[in-house]
Parts: C-alpha cells; sequence; structure tokens
C-alpha cells in the first residue's frame, strides 16, 4: 500500500469531524434566512392588507354617508336651500371634507357648499369619474385633483335617483388629510414609508413627506412592481428618498386604489445577518482549529487519535462529545473546538427558537390587529345602517356580543335628564330575557363606582374583575351581586357614550360563561365602539329632531300656502268687476271719464301685479314655478313688456330709449315669462327716475349670447344694498310716501326666471343718485322653421255669437261681466248660487257657462259636475272664472273645465276665450229666444 503522511490523515480526520457540521449548520443557516425572508414577505403583507382595509373602509363611510344625504327630502322637493342647511349639518360631523357638490346630470352646480354666496359656483373639477356616475349611475371614487383654490381634494360621488333616474350628482370633497390619519392610526414604526394612490398612480396620502410629495407617482421602481395586473405583491424597490426597502402593495376592488408599504432591507434582516454571522464565524472558527489541531498533532497516534474521532462523531450526531484523556496539548486544543462547537450549536438552536416564537407572537399580533381593524369596519358600516334609535341600539349590540364580550347593556339619559334602560343584550334569547327583566328589577347605587349612573355622572371609564370580588361591599352593592350571581358574571368593563360634548349615556360590555377577562386592547377596542356607538346615537337623535322640525315647516308651509290662495282669491275677487266695468267704458267710449279711468287702470294693474309677485314667490319658494320652453323672437318679448307697462311710462315727459336690432334675435324661453321679466325691471326703472330722466333699453347679441339692458338716471343703488339687490323682500330707503311702492319682490323674481332660462342678471350702480343698469343674459337658440303656408282660399271664421250662463256670488262681477258679454252680442243668464243656476237650466240652454269657483253652498267643482252630468248641457262648454290662481288650482280646474281664467282678467282676454270655445260647438238649432233672468 501507498504510504499516506500524517498530517494528510489528520486532515482528513478533521474533516471527517468537521465537514459534516459545518455543511449541516450551513443548510440549516439558509433554511432560516428563506424562511425569515418569507416571514418578513408576508408579515408586510398582512400589515398592507390591514392598511388597504382601513382606507377602504374610510372610503366607503364616505360614500354611506352620501348615500344617506342623498335621500334628503329638501332634494325630493328641489328645496336648494333645504339641502344646503342639510349639508352644513353633514360637514360639521366631517370637518375632514372640504365641502358638499350638487351637480344636475349635465353638470351645472346647483350647490357648492365651499361657496354658499356665490351666484355661479365652479363648474365640476373632475370630470372623468363625474362621466362614469352619470353612465353607471353607481357610487364612485374620484381621482385626486387640484381644487379652483389650489388644494388638492378627492371627490366622492353617489346618484341622487328618484324613480329609478338620475336627478342629481351629490359629491363630497375628502382632504387627503383623511386618508392620511388613516395611514398614522396604524401606527407603523417611524423608519417605515407608507404611500396610498388613486386608480390613477397618484399619491393621495404619504406617511413621510405628505405634503411634499402628494400627488406624484410612484418611484420607478415601485411602477415597475405593481405594473402586473395582480392585486397584491411584494419585492425590492427604491423610496423616493433613495432608500432601498422590502415592498408590499394592495389594491382596493372596488376603488382600483393601490396602498404599498415600504419597510427598510437593513431593519428588516437584521436579525437574520445576526444569525448568519454567527453561524459562519462558528463554521469557520470550526475549520480553522480542526486545521491547526491537524497540523499540532502530527506525532499523535492511536488511541487519541481514536477517541477525538469518536468525539468528533458524537459531536455530528448531536450528542455532547467527551474530551479525549490525553497529555498531547493539540488533540486538546481539537477536543476543546469540538466542545466549543457543540456549545455554539446549542446557542444557534436555542437563538433559532426564540426567533420562530417571536414570529409567532408578531403574528398572533398582527392577526389580532387585523380583526380589530375588520370589526371597527364592520362596526362603522353596521351604525351607518339607520338613522333609527332602535335599529341603532341592535346594531351596537350586535357588534359587541359575542365577538368582545358575552352581554352587552345599555342606559340612554332621557329628554328630562333621567337614566333610562335602553338596551340588554345576550346572544341567547332566553338569556336576553331574564337579563331585561334583572336589569328592570335590580339597581345598583348611583354612587358606586362603576355602575351606570356613576359612569354617566363622572364620565369616567370602569373595569371591574370577580374573581374574587374583593373590591364589592355585600351591604351597600347588593344589587350588583345578585346580578352578577344570576348571570354568573366575571368581569364588566362600562364606558360613557359622548357625542358633541353631551353625555348621552353608558355602555357596559359583561364576560360571564366564555370566562374571558378584559385586556387592555379589549377596553380600547370597546371605547373605540361606544364612542362611534355614541355618533350613531346622537345622529339618530338629530334625524329625529330634524324629522319633527321638517314635520312643522310643512305644515307651515301648507298654511301658508292657503294663506296665500285665500288672500289672492279675496283681493282678486273685489278686481273683476272693476276691470270689467273699465272695459265697458272703454268699448262705449266715453270720453268725460277718460283721466279717470287711466287713473283706476294703473292703480288696478299694481294691485294686480302685486298680487301675482306675491303668489310668483311662493311657487319660487316651492320650487313649483313652470316655464314652457320654445323658441321665440327675444324683440317680441320686448313688445309685449314695453305694451303691459304702457300705463306706467305714459305719464313720463321723456319716453323711452329703444335700440332693437333689425334682425330677429331668438331664445329658447317662456315669452311670457320673459315679458315679465322686462316688465319689472321697466317698472322698477321708471319708479325710481324722475319723470323728465332717460330710461333707455338695449337688446343686442354677444357672441353665443343675447344681452337685454335696462339703463336709468334714477336714484341709483347704495353700494351696501347692492350685493342683496335680488334678495326677497329688499328695498332701498324710501320716504314716508312711498311714491316707489312695492313688497320688494320684483328683482327676486327677475333673477328666478332668468335662472330658469339658462341666463344669468346683474345689477350696477356708481352709487345713490347716479342711475342704475341692468343686464340680463340669455343663451341664444337656433332659428326655428318657417311656418307652413295656410292652404290656399283658407279664410278665417267669424265669431259667433252664443247663450252664456253666468254664475258669480258676487253681484257686481256678475252684473259688469254681463253687460260685457250682452255687448258683445251674447245671450246672458245669470245666477248668484249653484240652486239658482240648476234652475234656469228649465227654461235656459247655455251653450258656454263662465262658473265662480268660491260659490256659497256647493262650490263651482261641483256644479260644474251637475252640469256635465245632465243630458240638456251634454256639449256645454265651462269655464273657471275665479280669484283661486295656484297651480294645483289651476291643475285641478282643468281637470273638468275646458279654461280657467284667474280674476281679474281683461275683457279682450274673456271674450277671445268665449269665441274661441263656441267656435268648436257645432252649429246651434234655432230655439226660441228667453229673457235672461
Amino acid at each position: 500500500m501507498r504510504s499516506t503522511p500524517l498530517r494528510r490523515r489528520l486532515f482528513l480526520l478533521a474533516a471527517v469531524g468537521i465537514v459534516p457540521l459545518a455543511a449541516m449548520s450551513g443548510i440549516g443557516l439558509l433554511a432560516m434566512v428563506q424562511q425569515q425572508s418569507e416571514q418578513i414577505e408576508r408579515s408586510s403583507l398582512d400589515i398592507t392588507r390591514a392598511l388597504a382595509t382601513a382606507v377602504g373602509a374610510e372610503l366607503n363611510r364616505s360614500v354611506s354617508l352620501l348615500e344617506g344625504l342623498a335621500l334628503a327630502p329638501s332634494l325630493d322637493a328641489a328645496d336648494v336651500l333645504g339641502f344646503h342647511i342639510t349639508a352644513q349639518r353633514l360637514l360639521s360631523a366631517r370637518p375632514q371634507w372640504r365641502g358638499v357638490i350638487l351637480a344636475a346630470p349635465d353638470g351645472r352646480v346647483l350647490v357648492n357648499t365651499a361657496y354658499p354666496d356665490s351666484d355661479a359656483p365652479p363648474p365640476v373639477v373632475e370630470s372623468a369619474s363625474f362621466a362614469q356616475l352619470v353612465r353607471t349611475q353607481q357610487s364612485v371614487v374620484g381621482h385626486l385633483r387640484r381644487g379652483p383654490r389650489g388644494e388638492y381634494a378627492v371627490p366622492v360621488r353617489v346618484p341622487v335617483l328618484r324613480g329609478g333616474e338620475l336627478r342629481y350628482v351629490l359629491t363630497g370633497v375628502v382632504d387627503p388629510s383623511v386618508i392620511r390619519e388613516v395611514v398614522e392610526r396604524q401606527r407603523v414604526p417611524s423608519d417605515w414609508v407608507v404611500s396610498v394612490f388613486d386608480d390613477q398612480g397618484l399619491r393621495v396620502a404619504r406617511s413621510r413627506g405628505h405634503k411634499q410629495f402628494i400627488a406624484t407617482p410612484a418611484a420607478p421602481s415601485l411602477q415597475q412592481l405593481m405594473a402586473s395586473s395582480a392585486d397584491e405583491g411584494t419585492g425590492v424597490t427604491h423610496t423616493l428618498e433613495g432608500d432601498r426597502v422590502i415592498t408590499a402593495y394592495t389594491r382596493l376592488p372596488q376603488s382600483r386604489w393601490s396602498v404599498a408599504i415600504g419597510v427598510p432591507v437593513g431593519a428588516a434582516y437584521a436579525g437574520m445577518f445576526r444569525s448568519s454571522a454567527a453561524y459562519g464565524t462558528g463554521i469557520l472558527l470550526s475549520l480553522l482549529l480542526g486545521g491547526l489541531a491537524a497540523l499540532a498533532v502530527a506525532r499523535s497516534i492511536n488511541r487519541p487519535m481514536g477517541e477525538l474521532r469518536r468525539a468528533a462523531q458524537s459531536l455530528g450526531l448531536g450528542d455532547p462529545p467527551h474530551s479525549p484523556l490525553t497529555d498531547i496539548r493539540e488533540i486538546r486544543e481539537v477536543a476543546d473546538a469540538l466542545l466549543d462547537a457543540a456549545q455554539q450549536r446549542a446557542l444557534g438552536e436555542a437563538e433559532r427558537e426564540r426567533l420562530l416564537d417571536a414570529e409567532r407572537a408578531a403574528h398572533a399580533v398582527a392577526e389580532q390587529a387585523r380583526r380589530r381593524l375588520e370589526l371597527l369596519a364592520s362596526a362603522g358600516t353596521l351604525l351607518s345602517r339607520s338613522l333609527q334609535p332602535q335599529a341603532t341600539l341592535e346594531a351596537i349590540a350586535s357588534i359587541v356580543v359575542p365577538a368582545i364580550a358575552d352581554w352587552c347593556r345599555v342606559d340612554l339619559v332621557d329628554a328630562d335628564g333621567r337614566l333610562q334602560r335602553a338596551l340588554t343584550h345576550h346572544s341567547d334569547p332566553a338569556k336576553t330575557r331574564v337579563g331585561a327583566e334583572l336589569v328592570q328589577r335590580l339597581q345598583a347605587a348611583p354612587d358606586m363606582p362603576g355602575s351606570m349612573a356613576w359612569t354617566v355622572a363622572t364620565g369616567r371609564s370602569h373595569v371591574a374583575h370577580f374573581d374574587p370580588p374583593a373590591e364589592f361591599d355585600p351591604a351597600r352593592d347588593k344589587d350588583l351581586l345578585t346580578f352578577a350571581e344570576a348571570i354568573g358574571m366575571r368581569a364588566y368593563f362600562i364606558v360613557p357614550l359622548v357625542a358633541r360634548g353631551r353625555t348621552l349615556g353608558a355602555l357596559a360590555a359583561l364576560q360571564a360563561e366564555s370566562q374571558r377577562q378584559f385586556s387592555d386592547d379589549d377596553c380600547a377596542l370597546i371605547a373605540e365602539i361606544a364612542q362611534r356607538a355614541s355618533l350613531a346615537l346622537d345622529n339618530a337623535r338629530l334625524y329625529a329632531d330634524a324629522q319633527a322640525a321638517r314635520r312643522q315647516a310643512e305644515t307651515a308651509n301648507r298654511a301658508k300656502d292657503e294663506f296665500l290662495a285665500m288672500l289672492g282669491h279675496e283681493l282678486r275677487n273685489p278686481l273683476a268687476p272693476i276691470v270689467t266695468a273699465l272695459h265697458l267704458m272703454a268699448r262705449r267710449g266715453d270720453g268725460d271719464t277718460t283721466m279717470e279711468r287711466r287713473i283706476i287702470e294703473r292703480q288696478v294693474a299694481h294691485l294686480s301685479r302685486l298680487v301675482d309677485d306675491l303668489l310668483d314667490v311662493s311657487r319660487i319658494a316651492r320650487g313649483k314655478i313652470q316655464i314652457e320652453h320654445e323658441r321665440i323672437d327675444l324683440r317680441a318679448a320686448v313688445a309685449t313688456a314695453l305694451e303691459l307697462t304702457r300705463p306706467v311710462f305714459e305719464p313720463r315727459v321723456r319716453p323711452i330709449d329703444i335700440e332693437l336690432p333689425d334682425e330677429p334675435v331668438f331664445v329658447a324661453g317662456d315669452a311670457v315669462r320673459l315679458a315679465q321679466v322686462l316688465g319689472n325691471l321697466l317698472t322698477n326703472a321708471a319708479k325710481f327716475t324722475p319723470p323728465d330722466g332717460r330710461i333707455a333699453l338695449r337688446l343686442r347679441r354677444d357672441g353665443d349670447a343675447v344681452e337685454l339692458a335696462v339703463e336709468d338716471e334714477g336714484c341709483g343703488i347704495a353700494p351696501e344694498l347692492l350685493p342683496n339687490v335680488f334678495d326677497l323682500f329688499t328695498q332701498g330707503e324710501q320716504g314716508m310716501d312711498r311714491r316707489t311702492g312695492g313688497l320688494g319682490l320684483g328683482l327676486a323674481i327677475v333673477q328666478t326666471l332668468v335662472r330658469l332660462h339658462g341666463g344669468t342678471v346683474s345689477a350696477h350702480s356708481d352709487g345713490t343718485g347716479r342711475g342704475s343698469r341692468f343686464v340680463v343674459r340669455l343663451p341664444v337658440a337656433d332659428a326655428p322653421p318657417p311656418p307652413a303656408a295656410p292652404p290656399a282660399g283658407a279664410v278665417a271664421p267669424a265669431h259667433r255669437s252664443g247663450r252664456i250662463l253666468l254664475v258669480d256670488d258676487n253681484r257686481d262681477a256678475a252684473d259688469m261681466l254681463c253687460m260685457l258679454l250682452r255687448d258683445a252680442g251674447h245671450e246672458v243668464c245669470t245666477a248668484s248660487d249653484a240652486v239658482a243656476a240648476l234652475a234656469a237650466l228649465d227654461h235656459f240652454t247655455p251653450d258656454l257657462a263662465l262658473l265662480d269657483i268660491g260659490l256659497p253652498g256647493m262650490d263651482g267643482y261641483e256644479l260644474a259636475g251637475r252640469l256635465r252630468g245632465d243630458p240638456r248641457t251634454t256639449d256645454l262648454c265651462l269655464v273657471a272664472l275665479t280669484g283661486y290662481g295656484r297651480e294645483p288650482d289651476r291643475l285641478r280646474a282643468l281637470a273638468i273645465f275646458d279654461e280657467h281664467l284667474v280674476k281679474p282678467v281683461l275683457g279682450e282676454r274673456l271674450l277671445e276665450v268665449v269665441a274661441r270655445l263656441l267656435e268648436r260647438r257645432p252649429s246651434p238649432t234655432v230655439t226660441t229666444a228667453v229673457p235672461a233672468s
């Protein structure tokens, strides 16, 4: 056999003893490194999911609040002012919101709480999500955008549906700091980086440098990691500051927002690096000492080498090695090295077990935090579902029991300040009934720490355990101990319910059969739930108060409408015979009373206008005013307004300066209402301008708009009055004679009517005594197609006379109308009530009946029904002539009458309606004339 040097054999012996240990240690080290890396990634991803859940819960809470606001009754009635007040109440509870915006589906902003005094609030800033909501009619979270004032915000939009139709788009403008607060509440380490991105990749919030990096995209390496289609993932990236971090991200399924967290590589792998260094050092040290020992014991043979070999084998098997009995120092050193290696291995295994225990504890803490976040998110959802107090109490009970405690109790302070039992709940209905009976029968001492009354009085929380109940006095706390024994109570925690600085009551969580105790985390969680429950209960109280106030307001509004209707009726009835008498005098050409008639006509017109303005304001306040949209030439509306205001301008020394274009100027609108707008402006100018002062009317086209201006050299508008000149009942200072008159309604009506036409109106004045200028701007409409030519040979039919039944309990009105109709060639029979009218049918068969509605006994509606049902008057035309001029009155009348005329009616208008209705009837048969009664 070939000889081998002892040194080589010793090297071989050292290798046999040490290399397997080094290999096993290296494999263990690699396994530990791999396991810790995977654990770091899992922990980072779990934390990211929890953050994403919290962000999603905040967004869902905002959507839920807006959906609750979308149910506001003011939106059903199109009450913009009422909705503005409701939105302000919501903002008082959500101070982090920049505002609430109500917009029409076409993008017109109707309410913007951030601009309460603006007549033209800014348009919709982020139109993509607005268009998405209009298209899908589903709630949507918009993109981060900079607002009109330069501040970043996120729009949360919900649809306002009525009858399956999108009526409005409701937007909550959320400050990004809300999202940042959600991130900060998670209490991640300060050297970690958390970022929240919207679905366009713009940064909404960041745990470090929030203001510096808001609205910026993610770092390039993070963008590359998130570019995959996966909704979550992990990897190594670089922060905007250049730090290398382990990154995990998660996308929210609904809003597609992303939450990313970056853990510094050094902090994440610090423990792993220490373990690796210890293992590597031990392995290298073992190899080095083994080699030195092999060189030093070149002369050692047989037994010491055998013992040393056996010691190395024992170490490889995991058994404690034994030092060989030898006087050879080198062999002893090798033996000592083997002993040191065994100790290092034991220490490494112990360290590994410690790290595994720490990882399991961290996982348990993370899992507990996740469950807590899920419970709080569920609590927010449940508490926001209803504004009914009982439903809110049931939601509180379902949150606390059985997830946190076995029993839940709630006592609330009533309106008189007394504490009342509100809720006793257990998951077992039978135990709930027993507990409720005990609570009603037993009552703890009010001054006992931990009782409901003590908690409400002091505003302090209290936790107590009954193992054993040494802190309780059997004599004083008898009821409490009886209750605890009856349900097997082991612990309880009680916390006050405080919302908006007001103590509402107390909430108690009790442990019984589960034998659980309350930890500090449990108490903190219950306190958080109690805070949210307090807000929910207070919201329910405020909602109930608001509902009661709304009912009172509706009752008052109905009373006001009924009063205005009666007022209009009572004012119009005496005006009707006056107008008819003036018309008869004019038809008969009585020249001696021309001046007197004109005076009466002007005063009657003024009084009629005041009544119409008063009723118009009532309709405007209720959103009931109607606009008939059609293409009209605005010059025709100007001509109508000039005709209507002719009595106002006839006494003036200087006529109106009128400037109209030669070409037609078409707008889409209501000719009657536009003439009313211009008539109010002209009348207003005439009232406040001396008779010889200049008044000018200008109509011109300015691009895509039509500009109508009324200028005067009158008393002008004071600077402090100018901003409020279009408000209801706003008037300048007047003399004792009140020559200008009026109720301060005309300009308010002008502004409302112009806005309903999609236009604007503005007032300008250089100050008192320097005149004023009112400018109306309306959008231009396309010219209508030319009217079809009448057929050749067509001849307008001639008006014919008829037999008319006139029923009115106002004798003067009936006499004047009778004279007017007879003067026009009609045969008239009058009656003062329904009974006389029905009796007249025995000797007078009318072609048309003019009926007053407010008749004594049987009203005009019932009389019309009787006439419709009488076979003698089957084809009778019916006209309602009444002082009730509201829209509901008109609609009710048109359900049975052919026409509805409001007193006072001009004679030409009455005769035109009578002639038109008689033309629709078939030619009359020859009858014998009977004298009219």
